[in-house]
């Protein structure tokens, strides 16, 4: 369930490209807190991707903040324990947040256990044996536990994506952030990975989703976000934004997608 307690909060963040011609993010500024289900909608070329990637630095902001779990890690020194300022070390706050895209990014010459076990392993430092049991309950629980020893060619889409999602959590990561998961899907596909997102989003997991899954973000959603623009043009909640959407591009956007 959502809570108060926020853990991400973004203030006017940029993205320009091209000297500022292009305008990828355009001072777009939400909260996101522990709990949240926030699902971010909007035509192609909006900026929802990018603003998704800027939450791990994947994409370096112009200008604007993030600050995620208390620590701004767009500043290049923050303040330790002791209140001196140290390096930021972005790869200890990206170990929290799991990233799932739209193509599956798996290691195609290990196989499923080997893909999902080599991250907690040498980042994480946890003992094989350990990993190697958290890997078989997290397979099984998306129905993929006798696939361990196949290879990512021997697997459908769907399958992949599900295994994407579940390496992700191998980390225990504090928030899931999804960028499209669905979109390379054939169609009979989509339904079993969203269903492994619902299950998520009912245990209290933190998710921040791209997508053009309406019906994903009506249903699973506690909150519903509009970029247009490279800009947060509306957001509320889903009953409101589907049932009463003010802000006109968002009511022509839902004109010809629902």
């Amino acid at each position: 369930m959502a809570t108060n307690d926020k853990l991400i909060q973004v203030t006017d963040l940029k993205k320009y490209y091209n000297k500022g011609a292009i305008k990828a993010l355009d001072g777009v500024s939400a909260d996101f807190n522990r709990g949240d289900v926030a699902v971010i909608i909007g035509p192609s070329g909006s900026g929802k991707s990018t603003f998704l990637r800027s939450l791990n630095l994947m994409e370096e902001p112009t200008g604007g903040s993030i600050v995620f779990d208390g620590v701004d890690i767009t500043k290049k020194k923050v303040k330790n324990a002791d209140g001196k300022l140290v390096k930021l070390d972005i790869d200890k706050h990206r170990q929290k947040m799991g990233m799932v895209f739209q193509h599956f990014n798996l290691f195609p010459h290990k196989t499923i256990m080997e893909n999902m076990t080599l991250a907690p392993v040498q980042v994480k430092k946890m003992p094989f044996a350990e990993a190697e049991e958290k890997a078989a309950a997290l397979l099984k629980r998306v129905g993929l536990d006798d696939r361990a020893n196949a290879y990512p060619i021997q697997l459908s889409g769907g399958q992949k994506q599900r295994i994407a999602i579940v390496r992700a959590l191998m980390m225990e990561p504090e928030v899931m952030l999804f960028d499209e998961p669905t979109s390379a899907l054939d169609p009979e596909m989509v339904g079993e990975v969203l269903d492994v997102m619902k299950e998520l989003a009912h245990e209290g997991m933190t998710m921040i989703v791209v997508t053009h899954e309406m019906g994903f973000a009506r249903e699973v959603g506690n909150r519903v976000l509009f970029m247009a623009d490279g800009r947060l043009l509306e957001e509320n909640t889903p009953e409101e934004i589907f049932a009463h959407p003010r802000h006109p591009r968002l009511q022509d956007f839902l004109s010809k997608v629902l």
